[in-house]
């Protein structure tokens, strides 16, 4: 399926059974939180130089996509989403690939430019050592017969893909097309992934392939080259563009997920949604991953833009990922300018809204609404860490997974050097002790 490069591997289920080993000895982080309560920062490792040729790129294609106007072909972003495996390993995801706006003669955005439009969302398999990221296997997430997907939109009325800034004409969607963001992983060695586009949940086998994808009932891709089931609420269809998914949890054992926009719903335009900080997170029932069920829908409130140092719009703010702690309890990572947050959400005393008469409207994202009024409950959070108090002055921070009770991992996403990324940082891991215990 892939080409076998030097020094490089490509991940297979074999491997990955290989990566279920677990160390002898005891964990190397530290089981409980920080002795002063404070936030300690235990590591940070970065990812050299890495030619995109790592991932199956052939020169052609990556003199192609500099021609595209891509900067460099050496900065992968393998952070977007981050699990850790049993063997002291990581597992990253890519997202869509190299992207940037593509603006019109006036200079307003009118799409997406993806100078390497072949570019497959790719999982990436890799250890620390010391203060470097070194990986050890690339994975492209393929369609039923084999082949790479893309990270091209895919219908219309989302964005526009085009190969460069000169391009008039926009290239063709694909209904393949996922813009993956966040990564976990099924005790069998299967994954769950979210992407922002639809939005939309895949399931993956471990080596790869797209068994499924979850999307709104209204989203159709009869097209995609692998199954869809439209299972989703309908009611997502209404996300802001480009700001579908961005995280996913599941519990140790398989059966619960959870997924939550990043953005509330809405026009952030428009007065009555462009204040809102209300955001849906869905409940699914995968112990038949591949036929899940939405068994519940909750609210989840932002925080205030003003809680962030860079200030900025309310719509500024995202949340990036998640990670299981236990029972209905997610370790949220919420970000906008200047800070990056990690908060406990509790869904226990949340209210399931699935069902609810405005349910499938956005009468809950409407800042008019008052949720008491409605009889309705947000989870209840508790901030557990500021980046500015681990020292981290990266703020685009998007992996986020739990190494033990009190200590965390986290990567960025670092747009394979395009985009907001101006001065060519690298792909990054932290990990991080907290000041209390999670479990």
């Amino acid at each position: 399926m892939f080409r076998v490069l030097p020094a490089l591997l490509v991940l297979s289920a074999a491997l990955l059974a290989a990566c279920d080993r677990t160390p002898t000895g005891s964990s190397p982080y530290p089981g409980g939180p920080t002795a002063d309560g404070k936030v300690k920062l235990l590591a940070e490792a970065s990812l050299p130089a890495t030619s995109l040729s790592a991932m199956g790129y052939t020169a052609a294609q990556l003199g192609q996509a500099q021609a595209n106007g891509l900067r460099s072909t050496t900065l992968p972003a393998i952070g977007s989403g981050l699990l850790a495996l049993p063997s002291g390993e990581f597992v990253g995801i890519t997202d869509r690939g190299p992207n940037e706006d593509h603006l019109d003669a006036s200079g307003k955005a009118d799409g997406k430019i993806f100078p390497l439009p072949d570019f497959s969302p790719t999982l990436v398999r890799f250890r620390v050592e010391g203060n470097a990221i070194v990986p050890q296997a690339y994975t492209r997430l393929t369609g039923s017969q084999g082949q790479g997907i893309t990270g091209l939109t895919n219908l219309s009325g989302e964005e526009l893909p085009f190969a460069s800034q000169a391009s008039t004409s926009p290239l063709a969607f694909n209904q393949s097309g996922m813009d993956t963001e966040a990564i976990a992983r099924f005790p069998d060695g299967r994954f769950i992934t979210v992407e922002e586009t639809s939005p939309s949940v895949a399931i993956l086998s471990a080596s790869g392939q797209v068994l499924v994808r979850y999307t709104p009932v209204s989203k159709t891709l009869p097209n995609a080259g692998y199954p869809v089931k439209n299972v989703l609420p309908d009611v997502l269809t209404q996300r802001r563009v480009n700001r579908g998914f961005e995280s996913v949890s599941l519990s140790d054992d398989g059966k619960s997920a959870w997924v939550t926009l990043q953005s509330p719903m809405g026009d952030a335009k428009a007065d009555a949604y462009k204040g809102s900080r209300v955001l849906r997170t869905l409940k699914l029932d995968v112990s038949d991953p591949l036929n899940a069920r939405v068994v519940g829908e909750y609210l989840t409130l932002g925080s205030a833009i003003s809680d962030y140092p860079a200030g900025g719009k309310q719509a500024d703010l995202k949340v990036s990922d998640t990670t299981w702690i236990s029972g209905d309890k997610l370790l949220l990572l919420e970000r906008a300018g200047g800070l990056v947050q990690l908060f406990v959400e509790d869904f226990s005393g949340a209210t399931n809204v699935l069902g609810h008469a405005d349910e499938g409207k956005l009468t809950f994202e409407n800042t008019a609404t008052n949720l008491g009024a409605l009889g309705i409950k947000t989870s209840a959070r508790t901030l557990v860490f500021k980046s500015t108090d681990a020292g981290i002055t990266d703020d685009k921070l998007e992996g986020v997974t739990l190494l033990s009770p009190s200590t965390v991992a986290l990567s960025n996403d670092n747009d394979f050097g395009i985009g907001d990324n101006k001065t060519g940082a690298p792909s990054k891991l932290w990990i991080v002790q907290l000041g209390q215990r999670l479990r």
